[in-house]
């Protein structure tokens, strides 16, 4: 039996349900690696929970705990839009089409910029001095950054060494770099709650912060070990040379396309894939889930209107003056449609004069699908109307 259900669910299934599920498996699984290092996913999961647990809890008619559970999401919901606006906000922007237009008319030149910031970064580490580099790509960057004095000054190497030597005033800030122009200095930078390596410091997480907040790239010098990082697309790269950070830089650079010698990925970790591998099977799950619970059908008979009626033709009533509706859907949904929701009629607008089939039109309220109709079609004798005579 159960082999049976499986077979004549599978035998359902349409090429659309299998783009709705890898549709929603791309998003989820673009929606995890943006925010997985964030405290986001916690809650994400955390709602998830709770949504299931609702669904389980209706599921077995525990009516109080369902209604609790379901309060507690909508309040949840709430505090998460609230919490999370700025992300929120950056994924809005980035789903924007005005931002891949902008993308691909605006090409700035970055080739002299990064060569600048590679040399001073690794004279810097070579000098045991500390810097926080900012290199902007699609996202402003300013309102993630707090502090600091505006320069709009020509870039060089030279510069900034000067601005991150320990006497400076503004060397333990970070520095933003763009259009060949040394913008603001001794900015201060939200600071990510974990880099995944103890080793670093105050400087990796200010780098890590803000490239987990916006698109930018930024370049970390360590001041204690001398080495060279790059924050972006919320993780860091060590680099072990000044022409291999030019590369990444010029690679990363706003509005161009990634070059082929792009550094390559760091692995993914097995916790990654099990996450992706969980995004999938629960999309599935909550397809099957929903699937089942639209599968009641139930049949109405419902009155059969004519549209379209013309005052040059006339015709016999048909035969048939109601019709029965097959409608499928949830229990609730069809439980809650109006009398007069569902329609049935023929449209005869337009037919001359002679014997005609007509097929029986329905319209159903989204969520409620039609699946049957009896009799599927009417046939009417249409005939031509006499002109009245004057004085008849």
């Amino acid at each position: 039996m159960l082999d049976g259900s499986i077979s004549a669910f599978l035998h359902g299934l349409r090429w659309q349900d299998g783009a709705d599920v890898v549709l929603l498996t791309v998003l989820f699984s673009w929606a995890y690696t943006w925010m997985r290092r964030t405290v986001a996913v916690q809650m994400t999961f955390g709602m998830m929970t709770l949504v299931a647990a609702s669904w389980v809890a209706s599921h077995f008619g525990l009516i109080l705990t369902s209604y609790l559970l379901s309060a507690v999401s909508a309040v949840a919901t709430i505090v998460v839009v609230v919490v999370f606006q700025r992300e929120i906000r950056r994924g809005l922007s980035r789903a924007s089409p005005l931002r891949w237009i902008r993308k691909w008319s605006r090409k700035p030149r970055v080739e002299a910029s990064a060569a600048i910031v590679a040399q001073a970064a690794f004279a810097l580490a070579a000098a045991g001095k500390g810097a926080l580099i900012i290199l902007p790509r699609h996202d402003w960057v300013g309102e993630y950054i707090s502090g600091g004095l505006a320069i709009d000054a020509r870039l060089s190497s030279a510069l900034l060494e000067a601005v991150f030597t320990s006497t400076a005033p503004l060397h333990d800030g970070a520095v933003v770099v763009g259009n060949e122009r040394l913008a603001w200095a001794g900015g201060v930078l939200p600071l990510a709650a974990d880099t995944g390596d103890p080793r670093h410091g105050t400087r990796h997480r200010a780098a890590l912060g803000l490239a987990s907040a916006a698109d930018a790239v930024v370049v970390c010098v360590s001041e204690e070990r001398g080495t060279v990082v790059v924050a972006h697309d919320a993780g860091l790269t060590p680099v072990l040379s000044e022409a291999e950070l030019r590369d990444m830089l010029e690679g990363l650079g706003a509005g161009r396309k990634v070059r082929s010698e792009r550094p390559p990925e760091r692995p993914r970790r097995a916790v990654d894939m099990l996450a992706y591998v969980a995004i999938f099977v629960g999309v599935v799950l909550a397809w099957s889930a929903m699937v089942r619970d639209r599968s009641d059908v139930v049949a109405r008979v419902i009155p059969l209107e004519l549209r379209g009626v013309s005052d040059s033709l006339r015709f016999d009533p048909p035969r048939f003056a109601s019709v029965a509706i097959g409608l499928r859907g949830s229990r609730r949904e069809i439980g809650l449609l109006a009398p007069d929701a569902v329609q049935a009629f023929i449209d005869i607008a337009g037919s001359s004069s002679g014997p005609h089939t007509f097929r029986v039109q329905t319209n159903a309220p989204a969520g409620v699908e039609v699946v049957s109709v009896v009799p599927g079609t009417v046939s009417l004798q249409l005939r031509k109307r006499e002109a009245d005579t004057p004085g008849r």
